[in-house]
């Protein structure tokens, strides 16, 4: 399993952003903890990140992003991402019944998804959940829709880690009186990271945005800090010659810049 939350970040009183952040590790009979979880998509207003199996996660993820860049009303963003969002859930669920001959373990999807982005007809961000439902046998999506209001933040992964960071998310909250996010969730899952006492979640925290010009873009992430000076993009610390044009995360101070050469 793993962990991931996005959320709608407010730092000024007319600017958010949409921010999703996750862990890098794979495990089932090994611990990989350099692994992309979250990806961009050939259509620049969203992303989507996983949680649990790879079985179904990377052949889903990868072939609803093939979907979008071989469709020019998609990938233009022509079609809004509430229409991306069903087409998501019938492609996954059509992919489903093409697995044949499947051990008992596998049969039921034990993955979760956040497709998230910004909606040029709502004019707001939107985050949704897509995890399979094993009563129904399918596929759905939930919207973190509740009175006919928008939640602002979800949270994928293991009971136990998703329970801790939700704990430990609204101590942040009631300690600083916030009734809007920051970057507390990303605090969150940095120290859960640092302490490493949970087994499902490792590796360096990855972390995207999707931003209001309908822009999505991943960063990097000082790891385990800035004096460090190693830089972690999707869960892979870059070797020493290697250099990046993505903005970067001091993940104490919580401010970007960029790498110097």
């Amino acid at each position: 399993m793993s962990l991931a939350i996005a959320w709608i970040r407010k730092f000024s009183k007319k600017t958010e952003e949409l921010v999703v952040v996750s862990d890098s590790r794979l495990s089932g009979g090994a611990r990989f903890d350099s692994c992309p979880k979250i990806m961009t998509l050939p259509r620049s207003d969203s992303l989507i990140c996983f949680t649990g199996g790879t079985f179904y996660a990377y052949p889903l993820m990868l072939q609803f992003s093939r979907s979008i860049d071989s469709y020019s009303r998609s990938k233009d963003g022509a079609m809004d991402i509430s229409e991306q969002k069903t087409y998501a859930v019938k492609l996954f669920n059509s992919m489903k019944k093409t697995v044949r001959e499947v051990v008992e373990d596998l049969k039921n999807p034990d993955v979760s998804f956040i497709f998230a982005g910004y909606s040029w007809v709502k004019k707001q961000f939107l985050i949704w959940k897509i995890q399979y439902d094993l009563k129904e046998k399918k596929f759905i999506a939930y919207n973190n829709k509740k009175n006919g209001i928008y939640k602002r933040i979800a949270f994928s992964g293991d009971k136990e880690v998703v329970v801790e960071a939700y704990k430990r998310l609204n101590q942040k909250g009631k300690k600083r009186g916030a009734y809007f996010y920051d970057m507390e969730p990303f605090e969150v899952v940095r120290d859960l990271l640092r302490e490493n006492s949970h087994d499902s979640i490792g590796g360096p925290p990855q972390i995207a945005k999707v931003y209001q010009h309908m822009n999505a873009k991943i960063q990097g992430v000082y790891w385990p800090n800035y004096s460090s000076k190693k830089i972690a993009i999707n869960g892979r610390i870059l070797k020493g010659y290697e250099n990046t044009d993505y903005w970067i995360l001091n993940p104490d101070t919580l401010k970007t810049s960029k790498q110097k050469k």
